[in-house]
């Protein structure tokens, strides 16, 4: 029977994902996870295996937190509301002090296959939607249009852009659905 584990696993796990997010996956390595964490390397993959599967397992907590940008707007009634939603949690959590500052899946260069299911998540949000007439015939691209600004907000971020900056950037990219907008507006007034 072996030992049993001499640290808490979720905490180790959330402490690999901030320094992930803070680092990038090729900047970080096995000797600042295992200083971060305070644990050995074998510690390390008796309980996670190899770095590649701590990194998948840390991305895969990060997706599932409830600030999750990608599914903020799954509640949203409009384009206009699934998009401002979207927005705004990205102008809030990005420039957040209470961990490392943007996107740790928009920050990536290996997670392209997860930001490719995050446009499909955000394209499947804008085609349940949307309205006959509405802004776009093409959920797709305003999928693309709004992942692209998102990697650029947590860019942005990174950079040092807090979230008053960040928002004033969303708003300008929210006038690209003036037509929802108004509907929105209608049905909120009317």
């Amino acid at each position: 029977m072996g030992r049993p584990r001499g640290f808490d696993r979720d905490a180790a796990l959330d402490a690999s994902m901030r320094l992930f997010w803070e680092r990038g996956y090729e900047k970080t390595s096995i000797a600042d996870l295992t200083r971060e964490l305070g644990i050995s390397a074998p510690s390390l993959y008796a309980a996670f295996g190899d770095k590649a599967a701590l990194f998948a397992e840390a991305v895969a907590r990060y997706e599932a937190s409830p600030e999750s940008v990608t599914t903020a707007g799954i509640a949203a009634t409009s384009e206009f509301e699934v998009l401002q939603t979207m927005f705004g949690g990205a102008a809030r959590e990005y420039a957040s002090s209470a961990h490392p500052r943007g996107c740790l899946v928009n920050s990536a260069p290996e997670l392209g296959d997860n930001r490719d299911h995050n446009r499909a998540i955000t394209a499947s949000r804008l085609r349940e939607v949307a309205e006959p007439g509405g802004s776009t015939d093409d959920p797709e691209a305003l999928a693309a249009f709004t992942h692209a600004l998102l990697v650029g907000m947590s860019s942005y971020a990174r950079d040092g852009a807090d979230e008053d900056q960040l928002r004033r950037v969303a708003k300008i990219a929210m006038r690209v659905l003036p037509a929802a907008e108004a509907r929105s507006a209608t049905s909120r007034h009317g």
